[in-house]
């Protein structure tokens, strides 16, 4: 019994040890295959032209470099020891323009260094802008990315407004990605280029870099920015971050307290976003007083703003006399305002639903027919349904 067993062990290690050697020759025939192509990172293909193969430093004794990024064509570093000249770097800077090649120029710009900075700097500040704003866009990326600030704050500085439109629009682009970049570097001087730049040609990426100080300094550039269509959204975004400054000189310019206008066609579009940050923000109920004469204002989108001020933060008394008034105020509405004034109607059915009872009783005394084409008959029938009957018959 203990011979067979000592058979068997035996048997067991010749096993093993056939399949260790097999194993080895398979690595050994790797090695040799990888060895003989030139693919190990230590030893080059003598297959290779000597033109191709990286190239040996003396200082460093032979060692080769490895390469951080994809090896470019004619204009490439042989190791990350050697300085490149300043025509490789003004042909890394025409490859910006390249939609193949140009990210992978910004970031061999990027590993250059600092001493790539002055060159994009003067791409940046003395090429004139063209109506492709990609490269320029690259060029910023790459200072902000080389913490060049300087010359980010150069450039801003040096704004000349282009006279081509499309030019200008493609330069917003460029001036938006300085701003951004410039978030990095947030001091009081900065914030003074940013407000600045923005008082030339405002961008979505300055606002946007100006708000995230959260200066209350900030509040009346960003409420003189609401009349601008392509900005309002950013400005209104930047006042969002400082309610408290931002709702004082609101109701400063409510009153007609401020340099900017809150009246007439012009400044409409700068008083119906007020009205709206400050249904955001709320009002307390002695301030209601300053808003209650947009209720009677011909611009039916300030009526609702202050409507849905009113009842939420106005006395109860003065709820019937609010809904009564958006009630009329419908008569001129879009779909749109008819939409948003049933709505905020429906959130108030008991005091809505009697406003409505008088005011279809004064319209019915006069002997007036409900016209199903005004947006102030279907409100009035959206709150009395049954007690207003012939919508279905007068309809077809």
């Amino acid at each position: 019994m203990g011979g067979r067993i000592a058979v068997e062990r035996g048997n067991f290690a010749k096993s093993c040890l056939r399949y260790d050697i097999q194993n080895l020759a398979v690595v050994h025939g790797r090695l040799s295959r990888s060895f003989s192509e030139g693919r190990h990172r230590c030893i080059p293909n003598p297959a290779q032209s000597s033109e191709s193969r990286p190239k040996r430093t003396s200082a460093h004794q032979g060692r080769l470099v490895r390469r951080k990024y994809p090896r470019p064509r004619d204009w490439c570093m042989t190791n990350t020891f050697h300085r490149p000249s300043d025509e490789e770097i003004e042909r890394l800077i025409d490859a910006l323009d390249s939609l193949v090649d140009g990210e992978g120029a910004m970031d061999r710009l990027i590993a250059i260094g600092p001493h790539a900075a002055p060159f994009l700097e003067r791409f940046l500040v003395e090429y004139p802008p063209r109506s492709l704003s990609l490269p320029r866009c690259r060029a910023v990326r790459a200072l902000g990315a080389l913490y060049s600030f300087s010359s980010l704050i150069k450039y801003l500085r040096k704004y000349v407004r282009p006279g081509d439109s499309v030019v200008l629009f493609a330069e917003d682009a460029v001036r938006s990605a300085a701003g951004r970049e410039l978030m990095q570097y947030a001091n009081p001087a900065t914030f003074r280029v940013l407000r600045d730049a923005i008082k030339q040609r405002a961008t979505s990426g300055l606002i946007e870099a100006l708000a995230q100080y959260r200066w209350p300094e900030s509040v009346p550039l960003l409420f003189e920015l609401l009349e601008d269509d392509l900005c309002r959204e950013d400005a209104k975004a930047g006042l969002r971050l400082v309610p408290e400054p931002a709702k004082a000189y609101a109701f400063l310019l409510l009153r007609g307290c401020t340099p900017l206008a809150i009246d007439g066609p012009a400044a409409s579009r700068r008083r119906r976003a007020t009205l709206e940050l400050l249904a955001e923000f709320g009002i307390r109920m002695n301030e209601w007083p300053d808003l209650r004469r947009f209720l009677e204002h011909e611009d039916r989108d300030c009526v609702l703003s202050a409507a849905t001020l009113g009842l939420s933060f106005a006395p109860m008394t003065e709820r019937p006399a609010i809904v009564n008034a958006v009630i009329e105020a419908s008569k001129n509405m879009n779909w749109a305002q008819e939409t948003l004034a049933t709505d905020l109607l429906d959130k108030w059915p008991q005091v809505a639903r009697s406003a409505a009872r008088g005011i279809y009783g004064k319209h019915k005394g006069r002997g007036e027919k409900p016209n199903w084409s005004s947006p102030f008959w279907r409100i009035l029938h959206h709150l009395l349904r049954d007690e207003l009957p012939g919508r279905q018959h007068d309809a077809a």
